[in-house]
């Protein structure tokens, strides 16, 4: 059975799943790394086309991947009719009006993160892929974790006790020239806290709920537009508290995820990893939750079984944007 937009139609009665035609707008790292892998190693997908300004690493990425249509106009790899879900993988500036054009054309859209600029922009991706009646997601992968699903059970479970607060800290090693996108304000709308660190407000957002409050702090760079490093307090709807710490151009930081509460702590120390470490009265325990190989597949699988089940996808739109409004708050009550 394949699949193009709601309709269902079956090949013969050997086909027992649909598949979700996918057009991959921007081939960087991420792309690279894990997208095309994840896309191709899903059995509900196919990669039929993919779009890259510069033709001749178009070409080079499309020949390695097997891609048949390739672009480098992201318009015409969205007004493909081959073309059944988008996956945006471009500067953050592209996100919201790709997002538009492709449900304009009544093409699905998992767009990377953050989601948008600002929660403006994410309002109107929103508005448009409602308005079309396609499905928008957001990657933010982490959410697939086990090691997280295991923090999350004991949360619910009152395993930690009342729970206090949560912290995370993370940092990227690049040393970022001024012109990189993820430094120039138009076109990333952040440094570290928008990069690296909307995954781990996602996090927060996904295990407490509504946030509260925001305050701020951040350390410019004397080498780029954007900050080096931000610093945010939060407080929840539940009253738990929240730390975030994110830097650009730092030396091995950690990778730390850590809730506390009155009856214990559970820390993981590298949260790409798989060690989830337990405190509580009884003593520690030391557990393994591997992610998956690739951490995409599970974001993709989920997708594409979203759109099999007619439901949304684990990260929506409106999930996505509830980080963009918490980043909006920091940098607007920043020191």
């Amino acid at each position: 059975m394949h699949w193009y937009r709601d309709t269902f139609y079956s090949d013969g009665p050997e086909q027992a799943r649909m598949t979700v035609r996918w057009g991959l707008i921007g081939t960087g790292d991420i792309a690279h790394k894990r997208v095309a892998g994840a896309i191709k190693e899903d059995p509900r997908s196919e990669l039929v086309a993919v779009c890259r300004r510069s033709e001749p690493e178009l070409n080079l990425f499309a020949d390695q991947n097997g891609v048949p249509h390739r672009f480098t106009d992201s318009e015409q790899l969205i007004a493909l009719s081959e073309v059944d879900a988008v996956y945006i993988a471009t500067p953050v500036s592209c996100h919201c009006p790709q997002t538009i054009a492709a449900a304009n054309a009544g093409k699905h859209v998992l767009v990377e993160k953050p989601m948008a600029i600002d929660p403006e922009q994410c309002q109107q991706m929103i508005e448009a892929c409602q308005k079309s009646g396609v499905t928008l997601g957001v990657a933010y992968y982490r959410r697939f974790y086990p090691a997280v699903e295991r923090v999350k059970n004991l949360i619910d479970a009152g395993s930690l006790g009342r729970v206090l607060s949560i912290a995370c800290v993370t940092g990227n090693p690049n040393r970022f020239p001024a012109d990189d996108w993820r430094v120039v304000l138009a076109q990333g709308g952040g440094g570290p806290l928008m990069d690296i660190g909307s995954h781990r407000l996602d996090l927060f957002l996904h295990l407490f709920g509504e946030v509260q409050s925001v305050k701020a702090s951040r350390i410019d760079s004397p080498d780029f537009e954007a900050e080096q490093a931000a610093t945010l307090l939060m407080q929840f709807a539940g009253g738990v508290h929240g730390v975030l710490q994110c830097y650009f151009g730092t030396v091995n930081t950690p990778d730390r995820l850590e809730v506390i509460g009155t009856e214990g702590r559970v820390t993981i120390e590298d949260l790409n990893g798989d060690e989830l470490l337990l405190f509580t009265a009884d003593g520690m325990s030391r557990e393994s939750h591997p992610p998956a190989e690739n951490f995409h597949s599970p974001l993709i699988a989920d997708f594409t079984l979203a759109l099999q089940e007619k439901r949304p996808p684990m990260i929506s739109g409106h999930q996505g944007k509830q980080t963009n409004d918490v980043i909006e708050m920091a940098y607007a009550n920043a020191l």
